[in-house]
């Protein structure tokens, strides 16, 4: 009966308000296999008291036109998926820590020990999450904000000052996890990327504001240069807000356009430094969690003194540039170790689950990739799986997960941003890497894993932090990369055309060779 008022009832508050007596019923349900004494029993019950079609009902109506209803059922709903979901699944991962045995974490990513009545009751909610980014800021920014709430501080918890809710490792795996659902469903999966491509495009705008504003600080005050300069980086102050939502002070009126200008305008001639310095610690995509909690707690108070209005939209905007939990430099490194880990224990598919997840995060945060730790992590994975000594049945199946060409495509996106220390084991690693990519290009690699060899190459020799700006030794390095590619490919024996009688392997290798 329950279900069929959220469904169809066509009073909007007494939907609401059914929504609101299952979410509440829900989360605060005990585990059904909880240990409890008699007296606690009778105050509690368990999460089998809730069916799985009234939280289909309570699903269905985020697809409501009546924002507020849609708004409560997937916070509701996300709340749900933690508490019973994600703390079950992990509950051994989280209990086993940083030195958790590897069989743990295959154990939870292994189709055959599911428990299909959890799976079937809670894994279908990550894809009701993401498809809620389908209403845009034109048409929600409210339930745009809280999806990036939802996804950053409680589809895997949250990290606050006194220390995080989930283990690295555990919210890595409950990425896997996550992304394991969407491949189920595409729909779900292409606006998960659309969510986080927002907040990159909102990072590199935010850069390129916070740029252009110390530039123009650097001019002569009250020059023709300094005037020139503060309305370019006023210019970049509009577009980064057209990736925000709204001032919250802003309503329904036709001024609402004169309020966002006049918090942009409060916010660009803001004298406090440390502004500014901190917005810069989340401009990129590699800050540190300590960071996020930092921007969140201070920002608000140091722009308080510039309005309720500005200081709630600066708060917000913060909150939807900075990386949250679910996907950040330490869980991707996280991932890339996972994945070699498993890969050594055996188990192709679950490797590739986890370098899906760097592959996901690394085609829209490149710099994620590159961090100093993953990126060598990333180069000692390429060599272990090129010269490892397998048996067929393993070589077979890290082919059909593909896993070599996964991790060439991470190295191409990431290798451009790539920070390798100085240190000789490090530059052992990158100089090795080299050895394999190259090896990639000329011998057994594949059209794809070629292409990606060469886009590696080509960004390591010219990476973002340190571009070559000088033709000729652009020019001169380019040479030294690529001349012995070349000279392999255009040698005689290698561009021989097979002829009938040759066996298949030759013939791919001449068709991968022309190919890349």
């Amino acid at each position: 009966a329950l279900s069929v008022i959220i469904k169809l009832d066509k009073i909007t508050e007494i939907r609401v308000y059914a929504i609101h007596q299952v979410c509440e019923l829900a989360h605060s349900a005990t585990s059904d296999d909880a240990q409890s004494d008699e007296s606690t029993r009778r105050k509690t019950h368990p999460i089998s008291a809730v069916s799985a079609e009234l939280l289909n009902a309570v699903g269905a109506r985020v697809s409501s036109k009546f924002k507020t209803e849609r708004k409560d059922a997937i916070t509701g709903l996300a709340r749900i998926y933690y508490k019973h979901y994600v703390t079950k699944k992990l509950q051994l991962v989280q209990e086993g820590g940083e030195d958790v045995d590897i069989d743990e974490i295959l154990d939870v990513l292994s189709k055959e020990n599911m428990d299909k009545a959890l799976e079937e009751k809670f894994s279908w909610i990550p894809q009701k999450v993401f498809e809620s980014v389908f209403f845009s800021d034109e048409h929600d920014p409210d339930l745009r904000s809280r999806i990036f709430q939802i996804v950053d501080d409680i589809m895997l918890g949250t990290v606050k000052k006194e220390g995080a809710m989930l283990s690295p490792t555990s919210r890595a795996v409950g990425l896997a996890m996550i992304l394991q659902t969407l491949q189920t469903k595409e729909s779900a999966n292409k606006w998960m990327c659309t969510l986080f491509s927002h907040r990159g495009n909102l990072q590199r705008s935010l850069a390129s504001y916070l740029d252009a504003r110390s530039k123009a600080k650097e001019c002569e005050s009250g020059s023709a240069e300094a005037f020139t300069a503060d309305a370019d980086a006023m210019e970049k102050l509009e577009k980064m807000a057209a990736l925000c939502a709204p001032p919250a002070a802003a309503g329904k009126s036709s001024s609402e356009a004169g309020d966002l200008e006049t918090v942009l305008r409060k916010l660009h001639a803001a004298k406090d430094k440390h502004i500014f310095r901190i917005l810069s610690t989340i401009a990129t995509p590699t800050h540190s969690p300590s960071a996020r909690i930092r921007a969140l707690d201070e920002l608000p108070k140091r722009t308080k003194s510039l309005g309720n209005a500005t200081s709630s939209w600066v708060r917000s905007m913060a909150r939807r540039c900075a990386m949250g939990s679910l996907i950040n430099s330490e869980s991707i490194d996280t991932c890339i170790i996972l994945s070699q880990e498993c890969f050594e224990a055996g188990d192709s598919e679950a490797a590739s689950h986890f370098l899906r997840c760097v592959k996901v995060a690394t085609s829209i945060f490149p710099a994620l990739g590159g961090t100093k730790e993953g990126f060598k992590n990333l180069a000692e994975f390429f060599d272990l799986c090129r010269t490892t000594v397998m048996t067929s049945a393993m070589k077979k199946e890290m082919e059909k997960y593909g896993i070599v060409t996964m991790i060439s495509d991470i190295l191409a996106k990431a290798a451009g941003s790539s920070r390798t220390g100085k240190k000789e084991k490090d530059t052992e690693s990158v100089d090795t890497l080299r050895k394999q990519l190259h090896r990639t290009c000329t011998r057994e690699g594949t059209p794809e894993q070629a292409r990606n060899a060469v886009y590696a190459i080509a960004a390591m020799m010219n990476p973002r932090s340190k571009p070559i700006t000088d033709l000729s030794v652009r020019a001169r390095k380019e040479n030294t990369e690529f001349e012995p590619i070349l000279k392999a490919l255009v040698n005689p024996s290698r561009l021989s055309i097979p002829d009938d009688d040759a066996n298949s392997k030759t013939k791919d290798r001449i068709i991968s060779v022309l190919t890349a």
